[in-house]
């Protein structure tokens, strides 16, 4: 009785076009929901990949040269890589420009996969093959103004000494051997170096080497960082949140509003419902005091205006997500049809899950149902003898 009455075409026009409205509505809210969901997801995947695949997602500081912690952590689910690695702030000078950068040791047959793809100038091979070559990011070429082959001057300001003209950082002339390319902030700030030419550079209590930590989640990192410090040896272990975690923080944060604010469109067109769903109680009194008084229960009264309001919910729910996927998943090119200008000509990364997507229509349902417990409520309180007594 109640998909009946949801799908019948006769009886009071302006309930019918608010229906249509609430249907309608949701399905929009969906659709947005779900493309703008998919379009954030994507985001954050691409700044996972461009900036968590340059930096450490642990650091790893030990007290002495036991590698048992190294076995049983690569025992771990999702544990790619336990690597030496060297870090350091640094000043590079070039003839022209003098900025600060983050300097890392590494050895190319070490290097994170991301990384690798990463150098558009250069091969790795020459961190070994020439003593100290460094490869800088293509931002941080930028601004020094140099190219491939010219030399920078690299500063350190730990291991000073002082000499007749003052106090002198320690310092050395390096080759431009590549460029690095992540399409991050990183590039602004990264330049590499072979492990054993840093290590020559940094003081001597500073040329013991960390361990560079790889996974295949990074956002595992902290939960990892807590089990690695409790183990034998293990001096300091820091994760990529003390560089970029307000980032992420930020990336989450906005994900979380946005969320929100198109959930609410949802829930304007779920509420649609209870205005229809109340007329059409009110329409309907005499109907359903006949009803009453032929025996039928409460719980199925209450069952057939739920129903009623729940079936377009779910109508309005199942395609907008049927739309969303679609807006998704042909987002660039319907961009590209409509001649929309994306800021710097960029492809928008789109990424869809499908727990999101669940969530999101489960989302939908539950404000429909919400929005249909009160006019079926009050279809249930009606006073047969007082409707019947004015027919």
């Amino acid at each position: 009785m109640g998909l009946r009455y949801s799908q019948s075409r006769k009886g009071n026009a302006f309930i019918s076009f608010i229906t249509v409205f609430s249907v309608a509505g949701t399905l929009l809210g969906v659709m947005a929901l779900t493309i703008v969901s998919s379009v954030m997801n994507g985001f954050e995947a691409d700044l996972k990949k461009r900036i968590l695949g340059v930096i450490p997602h642990l650091i790893v500081h030990t007290d002495a040269d036991d590698t048992a912690w190294q076995q049983q952590l690569r025992q771990q689910a999702g544990v790619q890589d336990i690597t030496p690695f060297l870090q350091t702030e640094a000043l590079v000078q070039s003839s022209r420009q003098l900025t600060a950068v983050m300097l890392q040791g590494l050895e190319p047959e070490h290097l994170p996969q991301f990384l690798q793809q990463s150098l558009t100038l250069g091969d790795w091979q020459t961190l070994t093959e020439h003593r100290y070559s460094i490869m800088l990011g293509r931002g941080l070429a930028q601004q020094l103004e140099v190219y491939v082959g010219q030399q920078i001057r690299v500063l350190l300001a730990k291991g000073g000494s002082y000499s007749p003209l003052g106090w002198m950082p320690r310092q050395r002339l390096f080759t431009v051997a590549g460029i690095i390319d992540t399409g991050s902030e990183v590039d602004e700030v990264i330049a590499v170096t072979a492990q054993q030419d840093l290590a020559r550079l940094l003081p001597e209590r500073e040329r013991r080497p960390a361990w560079r930590v790889s996974l295949r989640e990074p956002f595992q990192a902290p939960l990892l960082g807590e089990q690695v410090v409790a183990m034998p040896n293990i001096s300091q272990v820091q994760d990529w949140r003390q560089s970029h975690g307000k980032l992420f923080a930020a990336v989450a944060m906005e994900k979380a509003m946005m969320w929100l604010m198109l959930l609410l469109i949802v829930a304007v067109a779920a509420f649609n419902i209870v205005s229809a769903l109340a007329m059409m109680v009110t329409e309907k009194q005499a109907e359903v005091a006949i009803l009453k008084t032929q025996g039928m229960t409460d719980r199925a009264l209450f069952l057939v205006f739920a129903i009623q309001g729940l079936f377009n919910g779910v109508i309005g729910a199942v395609l907008g997500v049927i739309a969303g996927v679609l807006g998704s998943w042909q987002l660039n090119n319907l961009i590209a049809l409509f001649g929309v200008q994306v800021a710097g000509g960029i492809q928008l990364p789109v990424l869809m899950d499908l727990s999101q997507i669940v969530s999101i229509f489960i989302s939908a349902l539950g404000l429909t149902l919400l929005a249909v417990l009160y006019p079926a409520w009050r279809a249930v309180k009606i006073n047969p003898a007082e409707v019947l007594r004015d027919e």
